[in-house]
């Protein structure tokens, strides 16, 4: 995505910082006067201008036309029913005939599945639903139409939910404001866990939705509306569980009370649509989903987590009990080291990295987290630009800390790479561990505090 083919050797000398304040004038119409500004002290921006543009943009269709091109050609799997949506559509489907005590009996869904998916040649028996009961209301309307229809209409509303949560994000984003939506929509479509979840049907970007909301009332100082936001999205509780937890060590009870009340509310409407018979198989069901890859569970190898790079080798299966817990006193360990950052978190600018630093913490302590959950990281990848447009002397080597452990997860060449020649998804977590360390660092680092000030002043 970055490029380096520049006219003069000063150009390749130029800090990234304003490599990136010029990629910020691409596509917006405000022009400095040639008044105040010099030939000379022009010409390089606007070359570099130009040429991070065209590489940026070549860059942003080449994985699109790839994303595209991969779609088509599994059309027909679509049409069998292998994406994970089958799930959705049958705890839908289950629950408008009246069925909800049976949600999390196998041969329930196997049933429901056969009446709308033909055989697969990747899976034997049902695709298991082990997602809350609540989730399944979502999705009940859609039943009303065909598989393939109701695919493609989420799949439409996931680009509705996308184009929404991006625009909200951009709303209250100081420097990134010039960068018009569109091109943060096209930037989205083309980072590899938002393809991989249009791709699967899954329910990733409508997660996002949430924690952007969340973020927006955090920003706000709105703490209990912010916790009520992020109760909502306790369909995937394995990763908004351990992002409540910091949250609630930095903002308190306020939070507590707003994520509590949104939980109980959800775990009501859950009992009430599965009985208590459905809510106590409910927990066994969805273990031995998770843990067995014989049962559905994903691969070790294929979590983008501290539990796919721990166990994610042949040699972890010789010595299970060794390793799950060396993954489960790691991610205590990673949780600790986040959770510390409650003081910087009481500023604005710090809370922003320290969120950033939550977000990017959650699917790395999850339990089976997949590659599509890390649509999660469009906001921390916004507050982090963000924040580096908006401190002028920010310094080439910080900024490079701060991207240049990124750049793997943004390249989705790497991901088809990783995904289907060499099934090992787990080789992007040092790249997560490694971004969220140099995050965590400048949130701490001596002199941020005069530096934002000073930031602040300039930008007033």
């Amino acid at each position: 995505m970055e490029g380096e083919e520049t006219g003069n050797a000063a150009e390749f000398r130029l800090p990234l910082r304003r490599m990136l304040l010029v990629m910020a004038r691409i596509g917006t119409s405000a022009v400095q006067s040639p008044a105040i500004r010099t030939s000379a002290q022009t010409s390089a921006p606007a070359a570099l201008s130009w040429s991070y543009k065209a590489l940026f943009w070549l860059f942003i269709v080449s994985v699109l036309a790839t994303h595209a091109f991969f779609l088509w050609s599994v059309r027909g799997r679509v049409a069998r029913g292998d994406p994970d949506f089958t799930v959705f559509y049958t705890a839908g489907k289950i629950l408008r005939e009246g069925r909800g005590a049976h949600l999390y009996h196998p041969a329930t869904q196997q049933a429901v599945q056969r009446e709308f998916a033909t055989d697969s040649d990747i899976r034997r028996g049902p695709l298991p639903y082990i997602h809350p009961p609540f989730e399944a209301l979502v999705f009940l309307p859609l039943t009303f139409l065909s598989y393939r229809e109701a695919f493609v209409v989420w799949n439409v509303l996931n680009l509705g939910m996308l184009g929404v949560a991006l625009g909200l994000l951009r709303r209250c984003m100081g420097a990134l404001q010039r960068f018009p939506l569109w091109q943060w929509f096209m930037a989205a479509l083309a980072f590899f866990p938002v393809f991989a979840n249009f791709h699967q049907g899954q329910d990733a970007v409508l997660l996002l939705l949430i924690v952007v909301l969340a973020f927006r009332a955090f920003d706000r100082g709105a703490w209990f509306l912010a916790g009520c936001w992020l109760g909502f999205g306790v369909f995937k509780y394995h990763l908004i569980l351990p992002l409540a937890l910091m949250l609630a060590i930095w903002k308190g009870r306020k939070f507590v009370w707003g994520f509590v009340a949104v939980v109980a509310a959800v775990a009501s409407m859950s009992l009430a649509l599965v009985g208590w018979s459905g809510a106590t198989a409910y927990p066994s069901f969805a273990w031995r989903i998770v843990s067995e890859p014989a049962f559905g569970g994903i691969p070790a190898r294929q979590l983008p987590s501290l539990d796919g790079l721990l166990t994610g080798w042949p040699f972890a299966e010789a010595v299970p009990r060794l390793m799950q817990g060396m993954v489960l006193a790691a991610s205590i360990v990673l949780l600790g080291v986040v959770a510390r950052l409650k003081t910087p978190a009481r500023g604005q600018r710090f809370f922003r990295l320290c969120i950033a630093c939550a977000v990017i913490t959650a699917p790395l302590v999850a339990y089976s987290t997949n590659s599509y959950d890390l649509s999660l990281l469009i906001l921390p990848v916004a507050l982090v630009a963000d924040d580096c447009l908006l401190e002028p002397r920010k310094t080439l080597a910080a900024t490079r800390r701060l991207f240049v452990p990124l750049i793997p997860v943004l390249i989705s060449p790497l991901w088809f790479f990783l995904w289907m020649r060499w099934e090992h998804i787990n080789l992007m977590t040092p790249f997560l561990l490694c971004w969220l360390y140099v995050i965590r660092q400048e949130t701490v680092r001596p002199g941020r505090e005069q530096g934002s000030l000073h930031s602040g002043a300039q930008i007033a």
